[in-house]
């Protein structure tokens, strides 16, 4: 058994490490490197320094790890000792990271995953800093297990196991992404965290001159643009420069995420790579995909584009990862030159998943249900902005502003909801249940393969009872069980189609 790479010593510090270290450093060099003088009047912040240096240590030297062609093996421990065996077929996915710090280090972050809730949403089973030959040798097990004998038995997954095929998303296909699944918040609430990261360690200098850099550029803006934004308060401005700081950030951290994505098959196993500064390398079970979930927006939907994701088991679950299959593809493509259709691409990806073309819809008397609740909401808008005008008067220009910026999301969601009552639908296929649903403001066409379902269940309220239609919930077998709702189907139709196909 081997140890892993003296890197894993720096992920086994605290954050709290190197706040004690950065200053101990700065006060060194302002005592001009009198160890007599800095020691006496840091002598605490050493001796924690010293306990977290020697604890990371000790982790590190009583971690060692195996992989051979039955699983992977970790034994953890000085006094309570542990030992995790994971057989090589009830892996889901691997995923390993490095940076530019790592890549010269020779060392790569792994993480390995089951279909078991030993891990958490965002944590792996198991978690290990791995030299990098030996990330090739546990690809290359694991490549060798998923296609062996003793991992039959599905009924829709027929691919060869001599299959190959490699799908790269194009530049155009990315920044298209990057646009399309970019989120002004969470633009913003990565700038913030960086801020309050960097408070902690420089004073918040930086915090201050951010802000003072958003107040001078609202300043400069409301100058130039002159009348163009008469009556917007300066305030108003600025909400506008962050929330647009907010994308580009967001934007820029998609590109850098995804660029140079790749997806290879090999066989039951599938390959992704990606990332600039970033470096991901996936190795995925495709017997262990839950779903492969097309997702659209409604901008989308109107140019027949989709972005395909998959619910597989450690593949997308940490911090800032999103489980991309297929960036941005047109769903009507040619299959010889121009731009290929899904249907080309995810037969060669993902066979099974192609979906259904009949789907049980929602009749003329639901449609309520989907277009009533965003409506509300454009009316308590109204008339919360009218209320808190009149209690602030002095704000006006603000409040109004606030008030248009909240609308325009309110009214998409009404056209969202509206679209979402003409496509929403459910079938069952003797291969997979396929369902069509909306979630917040995106358009979901979800293929479920029999055996990764759970349960299919339909409820109904008080209202659904005198109209004849009913919710139905698709729960899928998984480390963290998801549902999947589709709202507003006639009962009777749903249920004659259960019992015929189950």
């Amino acid at each position: 058994m081997r140890r892993q790479h003296p890197a894993a010593l720096l992920g086994y510090t605290t954050k709290n490490f190197w706040l004690l270290l950065i200053p101990l450093v700065r006060g060194l060099a302002a005592l001009r490197f009198d160890f007599y003088k800095w020691s006496q009047g840091a002598g605490w912040d050493i001796l924690a320094v010293t306990a977290m240096i020697a604890i990371a240590v000790i982790r590190w030297y009583f971690t060692f790890y195996e992989f051979e062609e039955d699983g992977v093996t970790v034994r953890k421990g000085m006094i309570f000792k542990s030992e995790t065996k994971i057989p090589c077929l009830n892996v889901s996915a691997v995923t390993s990271e490095e940076n530019p710090v790592l890549i010269r280090l020779g060392a790569v972050k792994v993480y390995i995953d089951t279909d078991s809730a030993s891990g958490g949403k965002t944590s792996a089973d198991v978690s290990l800093m791995i030299y990098k030959s030996d990330r090739a040798r546990l690809f290359n097990i694991l490549s060798a297990a998923f296609r062996s004998p003793g991992n039959k038995g599905s009924r829709r997954d027929k691919t060869p196991d001599g299959m190959n095929f490699t799908y790269k998303a194009s530049s155009k296909s990315l920044i298209a992404f990057s646009l399309l699944f970019s989120s002004a918040l969470s633009g913003v609430v990565l700038l913030m965290t960086a801020l309050s990261g960097s408070t902690d360690i420089i004073g918040d200098r930086l915090e201050r001159e951010f802000f003072k850099a958003v107040s001078d550029v609202s300043d400069a803006v409301t100058t130039l643009a002159g009348r163009l934004i008469t009556g917007i308060s300066p305030a108003g401005v600025a909400v506008s420069v962050i929330i647009g700081i907010g994308f580009v950030i967001s934007f820029a951290a998609n590109i850098l995420r995804h660029l140079n994505f790749t997806v290879s098959r090999r066989g039951k196993c599938i390959i992704i790579t990606g990332g600039f500064i970033v470096k991901r390398m996936y190795c995925i079970n495709s017997r262990k995909i839950n779903i492969a979930d097309m997702r659209q927006n409604l901008l989308m939907k109107l140019f027949g584009v989709t972005s395909v994701h998959v619910n597989c088991t450690g593949y997308g679950k940490r911090k800032n990862e999103l489980p991309v299959f297929v960036p941005v593809c047109s769903i009507r493509g040619t299959k010889s030159g121009g731009v290929k259709g899904l249907g080309n691409i995810m037969e060669k990806l993902l066979t099974g998943f192609s979906g259904s073309e009949t789907y049980i819809n929602p009749k003329i008397t639901y449609i309520m249900r989907f277009i009533g609740p965003p409506a509300l909401l454009i009316f308590a808008i109204q008339a919360a902005g009218f209320v808190v005008l009149m209690m602030f008067s002095q704000w006006r220009e603000l409040i109004t502003f606030m008030t248009v910026l909240c609308e325009v999301p309110a009214v998409w969601l009404l056209f969202v909801k509206a679209c979402a009552y003409c496509t929403n639908g459910i079938n069952i296929t003797p291969d997979s249940v396929c369902a069509k649903y909306c979630r917040g403001y995106e358009l979901h066409t979800v293929t479920v393969p029999l055996e990764r379902v759970a349960q299919i269940r339909i409820t109904q309220n008080i209202f659904q009872r005198l109209n004849k239609s009913c919710d139905v919930h698709i729960f899928t077998s998984s480390e963290h069980i998801g549902s999947h709702r589709i709202k507003s189907l006639p009962i009777r139709e749903v249920q004659e189609l259960i019992r015929e196909r189950f």
